[in-house]
């Protein structure tokens, strides 16, 4: 890029962006979020980075549904599917809508087993009475180990991701339980405000899943619910279809999708405990946290292929276990290969930051 190119270009990018986000009742503090199409397609002119990785990797364009889907409504119920369609079904509904959740797919009995055998993984029961004052906004637990793969890499999960990607996926991060527990019902206004004061965000660093946004171009995230998630508790809600548009990364404030078309597309993640939520991560979403209510789940996330967040502490995690690396199924080393690097012949060698194979085989 030549100097003068160099100088005037960032220039050129804020007179844009001047004119696109004049009006301060929609945009505001870190909200820069649009659904406006001629925004968005200005924006992605002047910053092409996320829509081309989206292309890249096939996930952009998105094609339409074969299947009948509701409208109205991402919730299957699998009782009322037959069993050779509902991984089609699922996939058509995250297609569509950009989420769905397949309600109650594991049992009780089976979480219940499963929570008792993992408990170091899981919040500890507290008094109900004062449970929202001495615990915080957010609990993360530690990251989890092989013994939970059966359950990670459960083949209706990965057989639902695949369809919809168009590829195995890799695991991105390595996989956790959290569960949220908020004291108050904020707006992007009030927040956007408390952060100029200085205040401290509810949720800490997770302040951002409470205001609409998309999350990493390329993720996918599988998680199952450890707790019944209602309409009148916490749960995660979408904008039905946005995963079709090209957002940009920004925060959206609650005026931006309120006054826009996609008011109307707002549609909630329910489920009964053990149902598992699909969403892909350029789908418009928030936490709708509601006061005094909780939500348990583990997180799954997926990637087709970059942002696979590989680190030492996950990788001691993982082999932390009674299970053995080297008795997994070909598929599942493949499927985390991007969070358990395989042994090479020759092994690696250093390559522009990073690590690429050995070139030369010789001594």
């Amino acid at each position: 890029m030549s100097n003068l190119t160099s100088f005037f270009l960032p220039k050129i990018k804020k007179i844009i962006k001047f004119f696109l986000f004049r009006d301060k009742k929609l945009f505001y503090g870190e909200h820069f979020g649009t659904l406006s199409f001629f925004r968005l397609v200005v924006l992605n002119v002047i910053a092409p980075g996320r829509i081309l990785s989206r292309i890249r990797y096939k996930r952009f364009p998105i094609r339409n549904s074969t299947m009948n889907v509701l409208n109205d409504s991402i919730v299957i119920n699998p009782q009322e599917v037959n069993p050779e369609d509902l991984i089609n079904l699922t996939a058509d509904t995250l297609r569509k809508h950009g989420a769905a959740v397949v309600d109650g797919f594991f049992s009780e009995k089976y979480l219940d087993e499963f929570r008792e055998k993992h408990s170091i993984f899981f919040p500890t029961p507290s008094d109900a009475s004062n449970e929202f004052l001495i615990n915080p906004e957010k609990w993360i637990g530690k990251k989890m180990s092989l013994d939970i793969q059966d359950l990670w890499m459960n083949d209706f999960i990965v057989k639902v991701i695949q369809n919809y990607i168009g590829r195995l996926p890799y695991a991105r991060n390595y996989p956790l339980v959290t569960e949220v527990r908020p004291r108050l019902k904020t707006s992007s206004l009030e927040r956007s405000e408390n952060a100029a004061k200085g205040s401290q965000p509810e949720f800490g660093e997770g302040a951002g899943a409470l205001s609409w946004h998309v999350d990493h171009s390329s993720l996918i995230q599988a998680a199952v619910y450890f707790d019944d998630v209602v309409l009148d508790g916490s749960h995660m809600q979408i904008v039905s279809g946005t995963n079709k548009l090209p957002c940009i990364s920004a925060n959206h404030s609650d005026e931006t999708v309120e006054k826009s078309r996609w008011a109307s597309k707002i549609l909630p993640c329910v489920g009964k405990k053990g149902s598992i939520q699909f969403h892909c991560g350029n789908v418009l979403h928030r936490l709708n946290a509601n006061p005094l209510t909780s939500r348990c789940w583990l997180k799954l996330e997926y990637t087709s292929g970059p942002n696979i967040l590989l680190s030492p502490t996950g990788i001691a995690s993982l082999l932390d276990c009674s299970s053995n690396y080297e008795d997994l199924t070909p598929e599942r080393r493949q499927i985390l290969s991007g969070l358990l690097p395989v042994k090479l012949f020759k092994g690696y060698e250093p390559h522009r930051g990073g690590f690429i194979a050995t070139r030369y085989k010789g001594i």
